[in-house]
């Protein structure tokens, strides 16, 4: 049953990705920082070997949720289709909900946001550690040798668990894809109740990268806080390389936007910088034109300095156990 498994996963689908494709389904494939470019297939680009599959209790794979996910892209490619290749105005509200159910899978789906809980799941671990100190340390230590362990195995033990920067936490894959699907369907209803804007560019050309829905964060956001689904001012989500999508607040009015060489150049920086490891465009266009692109992401939240100085100003691995 295991060698029926899907086992190529695109973390964007390819009916996206063929709407910045030339006729022969290839994309020009920029990787970051943007030195290094080369031609690639839509059935290459954005591949994972086993991303979606599930383990369940008993040990088996299953890839039901690569079933769901690509239910929901075939009704989201004949929404799209409606929207820019036929121009349907004002937007259905059929044709809203199924767009609005791909864009909350595909804000949750990707390498990018399965990093960032990696990082949380690693980063809470680790405050964990520093926290508990030694005295959570030598608890462990206790379970797991089923003795008292001596003072120099606690030593030991408290080194490595606080050399943060000698290992990492990955979580098991279930625990993104959990999330995926509890977050889904209320991040699909805040996508709906936004006010929608569809921008029709007749010259510019708009990219999509690994990562296609930007969060914008309103003017006084913190610059210490991370932009969330439910914060953002705004998101970019690219439709094809000529239209693109923006939504604004909930409850706000739909319309269709004004095209400009600005608007163009101020989305595809930032679906540049969400961006992971690579942005995509057609091979004929050349939107990055000016642009400065990031280097790849290492990390995609804040806060592992902060937790590793705190551990090492509170709790030294050489100094016992504070009150």
């Amino acid at each position: 049953m295991a060698d029926r498994l899907k086992r190529r996963h695109h973390t964007v689908p390819k009916f996206h990705l063929a709407r910045f494709a030339n006729d022969r389904s290839q994309l020009t494939r920029v990787a970051l920082p943007g030195d290094k470019r080369h031609l690639i297939s839509i059935r290459d680009a954005t591949v994972e070997r086993d991303f979606y599959l599930i383990e369940e209790e008993d040990g088996t794979r299953s890839d039901a949720l690569e079933d769901l996910l690509a239910d929901s892209e075939g009704r989201a490619a004949a929404a799209v289709r409606a929207l820019v290749d036929e121009g349907v105005w004002p937007i259905p509200d059929q044709v809203r909900w199924d767009l609005a159910g791909w864009a909350a899978s595909q804000a949750l789906r990707t390498t990018a946001n399965r990093q960032s809980s990696n990082e949380v799941a690693d980063m809470m671990f680790k405050l964990a550690i520093g926290v508990g100190g030694k005295k959570k340390t030598a608890r462990g230590l206790r379970e797991a040798l089923g003795r008292e362990p001596s003072p120099a195995e606690i030593d030991r033990e408290w080194e490595r668990l606080s050399d943060f920067d000698g290992y990492t936490v990955k979580p098991h894959p279930n625990g993104h894809l959990s999330l995926l699907m509890t977050l889904w369907p209320g991040t699909a209803h805040m996508f709906h109740d936004r006010g929608w804007s569809v921008v029709r560019f007749e010259h510019k050309a708009l990219v999509t990268s690994d990562n296609p829905v930007h969060l914008v964060p309103a003017p006084d956001h913190p610059e210490w806080s991370g932009v969330g689904l439910a914060t953002a001012a705004q998101i970019f989500l690219p439709l094809d390389r000529r239209v693109g999508l923006i939504m604004g607040e909930v409850g706000g009015k739909d319309m269709q936007a004004a095209p400009s060489a600005d608007l163009a150049r101020r989305m595809n920086a930032a679906l540049a910088m969400s961006a992971t490891a690579a942005v995509f465009h057609h091979p004929d266009d050349n939107p990055l034109v000016g642009l400065e692109l990031p280097a790849p992401h290492q990390r995609r939240t804040g806060g592992y300095e902060q937790v590793k100085s705190f551990v090492s100003s509170e709790w030294p691995a050489t100094s016992p156990q504070p009150r």
